[in-house]
């Protein structure tokens, strides 16, 4: 089984403080539009939030659970969070950040389904001007990364993109699978999935 999470613990300076997945887009909450895709595809879902800091409003079937690290350490304390909450019948868990309102049920799967189920992290890479970009905050995270993420958190890092360097560097070929914009392109032609919200003008610019 693999489970899913969301990464809300975020501080939305660049929206005033602003709870991201609380904001309206098209007439729904963000939250909303996620657990709406979210739920049909994955037994057990969470949350993921800052310390202290209560989520607001009544969420059935979701875990609500909290950072463990403390505020301010970033998404890789929500995947720290989310990998310690993992159900035991779960080996791993689909991770997304608060703010994208557009996933695609079908990204989803084929993240979920990706083999080797064995593999670390599962992780869609865009081109971007040319260059490959990876999409840590919409991936798939084996249980077994768990100690990896906890390691970068206690040496001060605290970028996704340096845990997938490390995993990749020290666990041997297989320990992250890249998607390409191949393969997702057919599922999710605009790639929209991976649009969030970071700033006013993303808000009104959908």
């Amino acid at each position: 089984m693999v489970a899913a999470a969301i990464l809300a613990g975020g501080q939305g300076r660049r929206l005033g403080g602003a709870n991201k997945s609380l904001l309206v887009v098209d007439g729904q909450r963000i939250i909303d539009r996620q657990l709406a895709v979210l739920r049909p595809l994955f037994e057990r879902v969470a949350v993921v939030v800052a310390p202290g800091h209560p989520f607001g409003h009544d969420l059935p079937d979701v875990a609500v659970i909290q950072d463990r690290r403390g505020p301010q350490l970033g998404p890789l304390a929500g995947l720290d969070a989310a990998l310690a909450w993992l159900p035991e019948q779960c080996e791993s868990l689909v991770c997304v950040a608060a703010d994208m309102p557009f996933l695609s049920p079908a990204v989803l799967v084929y993240l979920r389904e990706a083999i080797p189920h064995t593999a670390q992290a599962v992780v869609p890479r865009l081109q971007d001007g040319g260059q490959p970009r990876a999409q840590p905050l919409c991936a798939r995270y084996h249980r077994s990364i768990a100690a990896a993420v906890a390691h970068q958190l206690d040496s001060g890092k605290r970028a996704m993109h340096a845990l997938l360097a490390d995993v990749t560097s020290g666990s041997g070929p297989g320990a992250v699978v890249w998607i390409d914009d191949g393969p997702l392109r057919l599922l999710d032609p605009t790639l929209a999935s991976f649009r969030n919200i970071n700033s006013p003008d993303d808000l009104h610019r959908r």
